[in-house]
């Protein structure tokens, strides 16, 4: 039986995704040969900050929750990166390392979306409390 999520972030499409995506990593890595050890936990942890650090931005705001994104953001592209290598190296099977770098994109698309929204909204805040200031007469010199 499945345990219930009540957490909103088990709501969000691009923390679910994250999850996936380090799911898929995780089953990647697994069948490296012992001499791809370094390349195996630079692909883990890449993996892992991907949701730690979407995690970490939904509890944050304004520029604190973009930078959050950011580094996830980073660590995905990461991973498309060190997919490449795989294939080339030829450490796990095709259609697995398309599969995780398409949703790898997919998690970069939404990053890269929420980073906007995020400056946006934050430009507006700012823009905002410049008016409030201005109309206090707070704003104004001499």
């Amino acid at each position: 039986m499945e345990r219930r999520r009540r957490n909103d972030l088990h709501k969000l499409d691009v923390y679910l995704c994250a999850l996936e995506l380090y799911r898929r990593v995780g089953r990647i890595v697994v069948v490296f040969p012992a001499g791809e050890a370094e390349l195996r936990n630079q692909m883990r942890r890449a993996g892992k900050s991907v949701p730690f650090n979407i995690g970490e931005g939904v509890g944050k705001r304004g520029r604190a929750r973009a930078a959050a994104y950011e580094i996830a953001l980073g660590e995905a592209k990461e991973l498309i990166v060190a997919l490449d290598c795989v294939e080339i190296d030829q450490l796990a099977p095709l259609d697995e390392i398309i599969q995780a770098q398409d949703l790898a994109d997919r998690v970069a698309a939404m990053l890269t979306k929420l980073i906007q929204s995020v400056d946006c909204e934050t430009r507006n805040h700012r823009q905002r409390e410049s008016g409030r200031i201005a109309e206090d007469g707070r704003g104004r010199g001499p």
